[in-house]
């Protein structure tokens, strides 16, 4: 045995059975006389990787490779080397430099493809998995990558199927639990993702990627004391997770329950002031809470989750203009463009006329169906329809750019600025139209219901069925639909209830929002959940009882707690406290006779 390889087999025994760190000098120390030793570098890599020093354990290897040069196993031991590092683009020159000198390289393309789709470069992490003909029978890990990549790609069945397959290779990898709850949550079947989490939770009780997900997916079910103690079970593992602390004030903003949600909001902010979807619920809450001073300096982060600057389709080619709107003088040329739904959309519009007296030069875009309502609303020839300003050269003509709802601040200080009863008009003909055709109905109370919401994420949380209203059908109600949407189902239901659901088929209740308006001021009472026509009875003064889940940040403008909304003064709040038929059974006793009603004093 020579010299060289008897310090070898003693530093490896240091190492190994005396003293770690001694043994690591000892081999850093003789690497720097045989620099070009493949033995000594090989054992200077295998040292310094069960050390942690991953840069040395590169370096080491990178020299081994100007020995052998395209040895594929050292630029695969090296790529996953930079992937542990989450340093992107070096594993994926090391990955090309091995598809070059092999191009069917299974485990190289399979592995780009998943780089790519960490760096967000889906359509090329497709190509890449598409390049492998057929995954290999005990790749689960390729198939977590072909459903990540489905599941960005918002074909959720097909990622479903992935991930069930890698669980069945491979049934201890928490990964594929994980991927196919979050999977699940998508497909807004949270009983399953909570199982799914669970069986992962059970293989490591200690993956803190799965104790996230277990709180989330309580935090949507609203069983909010037990997802905050999930995720302290989190934080206790990594005190200073950003994620974790968000989770848990986001969960203390839905409680309602202000400094504790302040304590872990200040933490959290510290970390990443960034945290633009934590920023909106804490600002929420204090919107909830009737703080306006506080809460509108962040209301601008909601154009920043970065769901909702999705939705704003104009938001990349106005947002250099957005955000200095503290000061805007009444005789500049100012563009106001409407927000990511049409429900926030009429929101806002209560603001319209304020800004109308104020400002002197104004445009203000909206959705196309609105245009009509919003220029006989408001008596102004000001509004076009969205883009035509914002999308075209036509933009330059405006000093100032705002999204409706930054102008909300100017106008809404305290809670006595909220004095709205109803503030859109809708077309007399319309008005009459229904009145003629509803005129048989006249000894009946005429009653309105909606019981879905369907373009908002997760819309079937706060759906209900029409079997869940059959109560509210009596002999002295004419019952209306007023919920867009396929409904053919739910018709077929209550004619077999030997009910009747006084429908207009010829009406779009969707597209047509001028008929839907006209048909709504003919009602006595309007019943629904919280969705866009929800929005529209509000703003034309509707007597409206609203449906919606006891606990939620998101729904600022409808007060479970007191039963109220400071933005629309005509409609009264339900939270689903009980169950959903004891609800019921509430507004039956609301409703029974009353042919008049006034919210206004909720």
């Amino acid at each position: 045995m020579s010299n060289l390889e008897n310090k070898l087999k003693k530093i490896i025994n240091t190492f190994n059975n005396i003293n770690k760190e001694d043994g690591y000098r000892d081999i850093k120390k003789l690497s720097e006389k045989y620099k070009k030793n493949i033995k000594v570098l090989n054992v200077l890599s295998q040292i310094s990787q069960k050390m942690g020093d991953i840069d040395m354990t590169i370096n080491s290897l990178k020299k081994i490779l100007l020995i052998e040069n395209n040895n594929i196993d050292l630029l695969t031991k090296i790529y996953k080397l930079f992937l542990t590092k989450s340093s992107l683009d070096e594993a994926l020159e090391n990955i090309n430099l091995i598809l070059k000198i092999e191009k069917n390289n299974y485990e190289a393309t399979r592995d780009k493809a998943y780089i790519h789709f960490l760096k967000k470069e889906f359509s090329e992490a497709t190509k890449c998995i598409e390049n492998i003909s057929k995954l290999k029978d005990d790749d689960y890990f390729g198939y977590n990558i072909k459903g990540l990549i489905s599941l960005k790609n918002n074909k959720l069945d097909i990622a479903k199927n992935y991930f069930e397959n890698a669980i069945k290779i491979n049934k201890q990898y928490v990964d594929s639990y994980n991927n196919l709850g979050v999977c699940l949550l998508e497909l807004e079947k949270l009983n399953e993702a909570y199982e799914v989490f669970l069986d992962g939770y059970n293989i490591d009780t200690k993956n803190i990627k799965t104790l996230i997900n277990l709180g989330n997916v309580l935090s949507l079910q609203d069983k909010i004391l037990e997802a905050i103690k999930i995720y302290n079970q989190a934080l206790n593992l990594d005190s200073n997770n950003q994620e974790i602390l968000s989770n848990i004030a986001i969960c203390y903003c839905r409680e309602g329950r202000l400094e504790e949600a302040k304590i872990y909001y200040e933490r959290a902010i510290e970390i990443n002031p960034h945290d633009y979807k934590l920023q909106y619920a804490y600002c929420t809450l204090q919107l909830k809470l009737n703080k306006f001073s506080n809460s509108w300096n962040l209301f601008d982060s909601r154009l920043l989750v970065e769901k909702n600057k999705i939705k704003l389709t104009s938001f990349e080619l106005v947002k250099n203009k957005l955000f200095d709107n503290l000061k805007i003088g009444s005789k500049e040329n100012l563009l106001i463009l409407r927000e990511q739904g049409i429900g926030e959309e009429i929101l806002f519009s209560s603001v319209y006329q304020d800004i109308i007296e104020r400002f002197e030069n104004i445009k203000i875009e909206a959705d196309k169906r609105l245009v009509s309502v919003f220029n006989r609303s408001f008596e102004k020839d000001i509004f076009v329809e969205d883009g035509y300003y914002s999308k075209s050269s036509k933009i330059s003509e405006f000093e100032s750019v705002v999204y409706a709802g930054s102008m909300v601040k100017f106008f809404r200080k305290r809670k006595a600025d909220f004095k709205n009863k109803k503030f859109i008009l809708a077309r007399k003909d319309l008005i009459d139209k229904y009145k003629k055709i509803l005129s048989s109905y006249n000894e009946k109370l005429k009653v309105g219901i909606s019981w879905k919401s369907i373009v908002n994420i997760y819309g079937s949380l706060k759906s209900l069925s029409i079997r869940d209203f059959e109560p509210l059908f009596t002999d002295d109600r004419v019952i209306i639909n007023l919920q867009y949407g396929n409904i053919e189902e739910d018709k077929q239901y209550i004619s077999t209830q030997k009910k009747y659901l006084k429908t207009f088929d010829d009406l779009d209740l969707f597209n047509d929002i001028e008929s839907c308006m006209g048909l709504l001021k003919n009602l006595d009472l309007f019943i629904t959940v919280s969705n866009s026509t929800a929005h529209f009875a509000g703003a034309l003064g509707i007597p409206t009882i609203l449906i919606c889940p006891k606990k939620s940040s998101t729904y600022y403008y409808w007060n479970t707690d007191d039963g109220s909304s400071i933005w629309y003064k005509n409609i009264k709040v339900l939270g689903i406290e009980i169950s959903v038929s004891k609800t019921i059974e509430r507004i039956n006793k609301i409703v029974k006779g009353n042919n008049k009603f006034d919210f206004s004093n909720n």
